[in-house]
Formats: C-alpha cells, sequence, structure tokens
C-alpha cells in the first residue's frame, strides 16, 4: 500500500483518483456528500480534459447514446404533470453522465490506479461488513447507530435501512479483487460463502436474493471447479443461511413467517401473494397510473404524488391504504409509471445496446471487475423482486459507478 501511494504526485489527475478512491465512503455518510463528491469528480475531470485538451476522450458510441438518454428525461420532465418536481432529477442526470466517464478516465489505464482504487474499496467493504457483524451481535452498530426495525440492520446508514443496497453494489468487486491479489482457490470460495451469509444477516430480502444471484453466477463463470461441486458447495451455503434463521427469531420472522410461510400459505399463488403484502399494492398502483399515463409517465419523482389519488384504490389490495409512497419499488414498474413507454423504451433500447456490447468484449477478454458490474447491473433489472428507486442519488451512484467500471473495461 505504501508503494501505491508513493507513485503519486501532487496534480489535478492524483486528486481525481482519490476522490474515486474514496467514493464509497460517500455512499455511507449522505444523499448531499454523495452529490458534491460527484460534482467535484466531474468538475476535476472536465478541467483536466480542457487543461490537457482531450475532449475527443467523449466522442464515442455510449457517450451519445447517454445524453439521447438525457434528451428523453428532459422531454419526459417537459411533459410531466409536475414539471418543478422532475427538474433536479431530469436535468441532474448529467453529473452521472460525466461522472461514468470520470471513472472511465481513471480505471483501466494504469495498473497502479486500478490496484488502489479496488484495494481501497475492497477495505471500506470490509469495514462495513465488521461493523455489521457487531450489529448483528449487539444491536448497535460500532457508532452507536441502532435499526428501527427487528431483523434488519442499519450499520452507518443510522435510519435508512439500505445497507444491503451497498453490499449488492460492492460485494462482486470485493471478490474480484480478492481472486486477482491472493491467488488462493480456497480462499476465494470461503471469502463467497462468508460474505453470502453475512448479505443475509443484514435482513433485506430482496438484496439477498439479488446478492445469491450474481454471486452464484459470477462463481460458476470465474471458479473452474466441475458443476456437480459447485452446486454442492451452493447447497451448502444454503443450508448454512437456514441454519442461521433457525437461531435468530428476527430473522426466521423475516425471511420464513412473512416470506416463504406466507407464500405455501397461499399455495404458490405469486397473484395472490401480492395481493396480501405493501408490494404488491405498490406494483398495482404504479400499473394503473402507467395506464392513465401510458407514453409519458407522470415524469420524475410525481410518483408519490399521483400515487396518493382516491382514483387509484383498490379493495382487492389488504394494504391499500398504504399505496401512497414515493416510488413502487420495482424498477420496471418505476419506469413505467413516471416515464411511460417513451422513457421506457428508450432506456431499453441503450441498455440493449450496451449490454449486447458489453457482453461480447466479456466473453473476449474475461476480466472479472468487468463481470462484476456486468452481472450487477443485469441482476438489477430482475422483474417482480422489490427494489428501491432507481433515481434516488444513493441507488444511481451505486448503479452508475457499476454501469462505469463496465464502460472502462470496454475498451
Amino acid at each position: 500500500m505504501k508503494e501505491l501511494i508513493q507513485n503519486y504526485k501532487l496534480e489535478p489527475r492524483t486528486f481525481l483518483v482519490f476522490l474515486i478512491t474514496i467514493f464509497p465512503i460517500t455512499l455511507l455518510i449522505g444523499s448531499s456528500v454523495i452529490n458534491s463528491s460527484i460534482v467535484l469528480i466531474d468538475i476535476l475531470f472536465l478541467s483536466i480534459l480542457i487543461k490537457e485538451k482531450k475532449l475527443n476522450f467523449l466522442i464515442n458510441q455510449s457517450f451519445y447514446i447517454l445524453m439521447l438518454v438525457w434528451a428523453a428525461l428532459i422531454i419526459n420532465m417537459l411533459l410531466s404533470i409536475n414539471v418543478e418536481n422532475s427538474i433536479s432529477r431530469s436535468i441532474g442526470f448529467i453529473r452521472f453522465i460525466i461522472f461514468i466517464f470520470a471513472i472511465k478516465f481513471i480505471l483501466n489505464k494504469n495498473k497502479t490506479d486500478d490496484r488502489l482504487i479496488f484495494f481501497s474499496w475492497s477495505i471500506i467493504f470490509f469495514i462495513v461488513t465488521i461493523d455489521i457483524i457487531f450489529e448483528s451481535i449487539f444491536g448497535f452498530n460500532t457508532l452507536g447507530f441502532q435499526s428501527y426495525l427487528p431483523g434488519r440492520i442499519s450499520s452507518f446508514l443510522n435510519d435508512e435501512l439500505k445497507i444491503g443496497n451497498f453490499y449488492f453494489g460492492f460485494i462482486l468487486l470485493t471478490l474480484s479483487f480478492i481472486y486477482y491479489s491472493f491467488k488462493k482457490r480456497k480462499f476465494f470460495l470461503i471469502s463467497s460463502i462468508f460474505l453470502i451469509i453475512i448479505s443475509f444477516l443484514i435482513g433485506e430480502r430482496s438484496n439477498f436474493i439479488k446478492i445469491l444471484i450474481i454471486t452464484f453466477l459470477f462463481f460458476l463463470i470465474v471458479d473452474k471447479t466441475i458443476l456437480w461441486k459447485k452446486l454442492l458447495l451452493f447447497f451448502i451455503t444454503l443450508m448454512l443461511i437456514f441454519f442461521t434463521i433457525s437461531k435468530n427469531e428476527n430473522l426466521k420472522e423475516r425471511f420464513y413467517n412473512q416470506t416463504f410461510k406466507n407464500l405455501v400459505h397461499h399455495n404458490y399463488d405469486i397473484k395472490k401473494f401480492f395481493r396480501f403484502s405493501t408490494y404488491g399494492v405498490h406494483y398495482d398502483t404504479a400499473i394503473q397510473i402507467f395506464k392513465n399515463h401510458p407514453y409519458f409517465g407522470v415524469g420524475l419523482k410525481n410518483y408519490r404524488i399521483e400515487s396518493g389519488k382516491a382514483k387509484y384504490e383498490n379493495p382487492n389490495f389488504i394494504f391499500n391504504e398504504k399505496r401512497k409512497t414515493t416510488h413502487p419499488h420495482q424498477v420496471h414498474f418505476e419506469f413505467l409509471a413516471e416515464m411511460g413507454l417513451f422513457g421506457y423504451i428508450s432506456f431499453l433500447i441503450f441498455f440493449f445496446i450496451f449490454l449486447r456490447r458489453s457482453i461480447k468484449i466479456q466473453i473476449k477478454n474475461r476480466n472479472f471487475y468487468h463481470l462484476s458490474g456486468l452481472l450487477f447491473i443485469l441482476v438489477s433489472f430482475t422483474p417482480l423482486i422489490p427494489s428501491g428507486s432507481f433515481f434516488t442519488t444513493y441507488g444511481a451512484a451505486i448503479f452508475w459507478l457499476n454501469f462505469a467500471i463496465v464502460e472502462a473495461f470496454n475498451d
């Protein structure tokens, strides 16, 4: 680590590397700090391009398509039910576009930078892991923060119960760093099982399912063990999780009683299952909003306004009174309700072009950082599984960071 730091001189590029290196810390502090960090990275990046006369760095297919997506968001804003409410997210999306190319400018150009960045991110990830373990044992984290909901871990985010999203965003990047750094298969396997179990302790069901999916897929691709041994290892991991459930009443309530037992009670009928859950009424409200505003939706950040209207009441859902919320808790329904077919199709075309190119490059190069970001993006769009809002600062920062890593290694 000391050797890595000694290689740097005090110059704008070094400061940009430093800001990217500590970026995961900003995710643990709050939206204002995240936004400030992104804007600072953007300004510094653009100033370097101007000073070094490298503006042609932005001339590529991905940049142009992202700018078209931004244009689609602005059109969506102008046609929204409340333009003022949509301005910050629609116009502010440009900060993520520049952020993506700032990451791309640094990563995959210098092995020293790459090692420093992924080493630092992994250290931050393991500090969060230790904090999660501490809170699961003592009921409060290392800073004294305590979750208000039994069975959920808050960690450094205090009253915002979304540390599972952070874990989802960085688990594969950390495992990639372990794989490249230690070259020991057993250590990689043990680390994978350990981190999956920790993600389970967080108590966020949807993020745990996503983590389980991406980690298993990553393991299938990366590890050279024959298939039956991989499946056996996966089965052992599940058994350890079931054992943990049996020993923890809060986790048993969340994962067994509220989920599996409830699903069995409704004879595995997904429609009935959702009718007796808060997520179901959110999904139903989003679908109704989409039907009323099919082409352009109600506009970003306007679901919270529209969802509370009486016309969206549906007595078939037991939690009908909870339909009013900030977002529908599912990324596809969020896109349809707030952006309509115009915005939804715009994003689908963009991601289809991006993923098609990225998958081809992954097959050719087999870079595991690239694979980590690619799996994160693919699983983020899993249908029906609940999710945070795609456009909030916290969630968007984690998503576009992984996107940027894929884009960086697409060269």
